[in-house]
């Protein structure tokens, strides 16, 4: 029988919580140790914050270098924030306890472009540890690049390419109906894009320049466009409660690189409470042409946990250092 790989969970939030879960029932797997900030959390059995009804012996650990010290592991699977300098620290720590290292961190998806000098570091520090970090996920991660990039294996050309996803985002949990502005005026949307505690989708500009990479193109640029509100003609129920008619019921964020003056990948994602048919569709022109439509979407959550979870096998065999999805051997189901 193979020998399970042991993990370990950094971070008990929302979706720390499903990996772990899920971790839990794979044969494949063993979770080892959980790792927390939340005073709230710290010190408690992970089986109790999961609501399994079972004592894992497994206590949530504030300081990693303590788990560390106590458990052997194969791999952390990260689940924190979105931003590469907050989590830094997290990573370094886990590479100098000789860790491999998946995060749903989403600009560490590509981090070469937005934060080159913390790519370099985490880069090199990983070799000289002999362990490999790739950030993943469903976006970025898979639906707006390494799916596209899949796609364009039958191509002779490339000339562009288009994603986009298209989501109801009242089926979606609370926090991220609130990320995408539910409720708001339009007036509350536009001031929390100033201040920026409404961020649109992160990571639009490492999927576009993830899909270059793997392209070989070296485009002028990418630009990211400030979300857009998307409001209901009608009153529409959602998590949050009812949203009055010209009220924000979500967003849309858009994104596009250039080569050549020309633009040559764009990058769409909406999320609102209004969408009657959610799809994730891929459409590259080339030779030949590919057009590819996924009815009903990926679920955002799910889609996230097991694109994480099944990449897992493959950064352990991956080669030591900061590599993308594209670097890594085609990830399918782990059991």
């Amino acid at each position: 029988m193979k020998e399970k790989i042991k993990a370990i969970v950094f971070g008990c939030g929302v979706m720390g919580r499903q990996v772990a879960r899920v971790l839990l029932d794979k044969e494949s797997f063993e979770v080892v140790g959980a790792i927390d900030i939340d005073p709230e959390l710290i010190g408690w059995d992970l089986g109790d914050i999961l609501g399994i009804r079972k004592k894992l012996n497994l206590k949530i650990e504030k300081e990693p270098e303590v788990l560390f010290s106590k458990v052997k592991a194969d791999a952390v699977v990260h689940t924190t924030t979105s931003y590469l300098e907050i989590v830094l620290p997290q990573i370094t720590q886990c590479l100098k306890a000789r860790l491999n290292v998946i995060s749903t961190c989403e600009e560490l998806s590509y981090p070469w472009k937005r934060h080159p000098e913390i790519a370099k570091n985490i880069d090199k520090l990983a070799k000289e540890k002999g362990v490999t970090v790739v950030g993943t996920g469903i976006n970025p991660g898979f639906l707006m690049d390494t799916l596209p990039l899949m796609l364009t294996a039958p191509c002779l050309d490339v000339k562009s390419v288009k994603v986009t996803r298209m989501m109801n985002s009242a089926k979606r949990r609370i926090p991220f109906q609130e990320k995408v502005g539910t409720g708001l005026t339009q007036k509350e949307f536009r001031q929390k894009i100033e201040d920026k505690s409404i961020t649109g989708h992160v990571g639009l500009l490492e999927s576009i320049y993830t899909i270059a990479n793997g392209l070989g193109w070296e485009l002028d640029g990418a630009i990211e466009l400030p979300p857009e509100p998307v409001t209901g003609e009608k009153e529409i129920e959602t998590g949050l409660g009812a949203v009055k008619p010209g009220n924000v019921i979500g967003l849309t964020s858009v994104a596009y690189g250039q080569l050549k003056g020309k633009e040559v990948i764009r990058l769409e994602f909406c999320a609102n409470a209004g969408v009657d048919e959610e799809y994730d569709e891929v459409i590259i022109e080339g030779e030949p042409n590919i057009h590819q439509k996924i009815i009903g979407g990926v679920h955002g959550d799910i889609g996230t946990v097991a694109v994480t979870i099944n990449t897992i096998p493959r950064i352990i065999e991956a080669p030591p250092g900061l590599l993308l999805m594209k670097d890594l051997s085609l990830p399918s189901l782990a059991l």
